[in-house]
């Protein structure tokens, strides 16, 4: 289990490793699922639509692929020949993209996988009852975090609603995202952690690791 993180502003009421707290604790549950070996947490991702907050350490994609080859090859040289890459930043697109296929390609013993979260991400969200359009350090992402860090959340400064008219003449990137949120949010939330409740989170926690167990059975 290899875990790719980020460091980014998550508003003033979230920690800056809120995608790697997350992300940690998905890929500590799938490495007991599968009897597996976890990896330490890769901490910076590529954020940087988030640059202009303090406390952003965004990488290049071309670093984060140089990391994730460099980490491929020691594990194929020690032995390893399955791989599962968690990450729950979108930002980190690098690391599922084509490259991951060359990568694939390089190094045929290894297996590797990327957890794919997209179809588990819309059902846990149904599972929670959340129905706020929510992007950014709203509602979703500090329910995860007062379920899984509730000592690190903060108190709200306030919601963003996030609507299709809000975005219609905002620059986005490939993934739907605001090229630089601090043009968008003076705060960067992207959501409404009013509506956010530690229920929530573990109610989309176990949706989403109950989803993603199942796919990787098939998948590996």
């Amino acid at each position: 289990m290899l875990p790719f993180g980020a460091c980014e502003s998550h508003g003033a009421h979230l920690p800056l490793g809120t995608d790697s707290f997350v992300t940690q604790k998905v890929a500590e549950e799938i490495a007991k699922a599968f009897n597996g070996y976890l990896l330490p947490l890769f901490p910076f991702g590529t954020s940087e639509e988030h640059i202009k907050f303090r406390g952003t350490v965004s990488l290049r994609h071309s670093t984060l692929a140089a990391v994730l080859q460099d980490i491929v090859e020691s594990l194929e040289k020690t032995g390893f020949r399955k791989l599962i890459i968690v990450s729950f930043h979108g930002g980190n697109y690098i690391l599922s993209s084509d490259f991951l296929k060359i990568l694939q390609s390089r190094h045929p013993s290894l297996q590797i996988v990327f957890c794919e979260i997209r179809d588990a991400w819309r059902a846990a969200l149904k599972n929670a009852s959340i129905e706020t359009k929510d992007l950014h350090a709203g509602e979703v992402e500090t329910s995860l975090i007062l379920a899984l860090r509730p000592e690190l959340v903060k108190e709200s400064v306030g919601d963003f609603p996030v609507t299709d008219e809000s975005f219609k003449n905002i620059a986005v990137d490939h993934t739907g995202f605001p090229c630089d949120v601090s043009s968008v949010s003076e705060r960067g939330v992207l959501g409404c952690p009013s509506k956010a409740s530690r229920q929530k989170g573990e109610l989309f926690f176990a949706k989403l690791l109950e989803i993603l167990i199942a796919q990787l059975k098939v998948s590996i």
